[in-house]
């Protein structure tokens, strides 16, 4: 049976299935590339490079994931430097004209300059190949942001399986020898294989309504099921969450996807489906006292009332 790539499996309707399945060889990370203790020395800042977005738009197809340091994060940053000095140092790969290119400690870098030094603490990686340069920007970035947005997480694990992809590419390697990447991704990061499923999907939504997701106005196992949607009805979708300003639903997210397996979805199929949803939904409701027994301190008037349903329905959506 024909074993479906990566790209292939994601792209499919059933990726939110535990069935996603991609093997390739999955090398020693770059933290253990050598047994050798690596040695810490003064890097001259004049000697230093940027490592370009550029570089790493051309092996994945777009610009690395993480949101650049504000100004006030770069001042933030510059005051502990000079409090305390930089205390994990950089990862630079030997660059062009004895100049050194940065591969970790971007920020780092930039906010020495801020505070006026001329060097900073490094570790040289020799023999760095493009494809692993990349990945350890990718690394060293999710280690040190742990408060990365679904957005961020998102690429850089999509970005990360490609990549091992690209440097797994050989025809020497046993069965028995080649590992699940999904799986690998996940060990790595304390995530399971499904939640980098799930993360990965995220990448197939237009950027309005991953921002949504972002912002947590739409949950992440919402945006994981609009993910399945096509572009274009997910700009339909998008059109009737901004000037209807209603929320969904996952029930109705399913009717589109039936929906779109046979025919092209319509903006004004969309308002069908959701304002029948809406002219389904009762206007007033009552609830037998009886069963309110035990939480009469919690109810003491209509405003509290009010206050701690809308309380619960919020927490209950978020959990769906």
């Amino acid at each position: 049976m024909h074993k479906r790539s990566l790209k292939e499996q994601l792209q499919s309707r059933q990726a939110d299935q535990t069935n996603i399945q991609m093997f390739d060889e999955i090398l020693s990370d770059h933290s253990s590339q050598s047994l050798v203790q690596e040695k810490i020395i003064k890097l001259p800042i004049g000697q230093l490079v940027e490592y370009k977005d550029e570089n790493f738009e051309r092996l994945t197809g777009r610009p690395q994931p993480f949101r650049a340091y504000n100004q006030d994060e770069l001042e933030a940053m510059a005051q502990s430097i000079k409090r305390n000095g930089v205390i994990t140092p950089i990862t630079v790969r030997p660059f062009e004209d004895g100049k050194y290119q940065i591969l970790s400690g971007r920020n780092r870098v930039r906010a020495s300059v801020i505070c006026g030094l001329d060097s900073v603490p490094g570790i040289i990686k020799d023999k760095i190949s493009d494809v692993q340069a990349a990945l350890i920007m990718l690394d060293t970035n999710l280690e040190q942001r742990p408060s990365s947005s679904y957005s961020e997480k998102a690429f850089a694990y999509k970005m990360r399986a490609e990549l091992l992809n690209c440097r797994g590419q050989r025809n020497d390697i046993q069965e028995k020898d080649k590992k699940d990447t999904l799986t690998e991704i996940g060990k790595t990061y304390h995530d399971s294989r499904r939640t980098v499923a799930y993360l990965i999907r995220l990448t197939y939504l237009i950027p309005e309504l991953l921002k949504m997701v972002d912002d947590k106005r739409l949950t992440f196992k919402m945006g994981v099921s609009i993910s399945y949607l096509s572009f274009e009805t997910q700009k339909y979708l998008y059109q009737w969450i901004q000037t209807s300003h209603s929320s969904i639903r996952k029930e109705q997210i399913d009717h589109l996807i039936k929906l779109e397996i046979n025919q092209v979805i319509t903006p004004k199929q969309i308002e069908e489906i959701f304002c029948k949803e809406l002219q389904n939904q009762p206007r007033s409701f009552t609830i037998n006292t009886k069963y309110l027994q035990g939480y009469e301190y919690l109810l003491k008037d209509r405003k509290e009332i009010q206050r701690l349903f809308l309380e619960f329905l919020k927490s209950y959506q978020c959990s769906k």
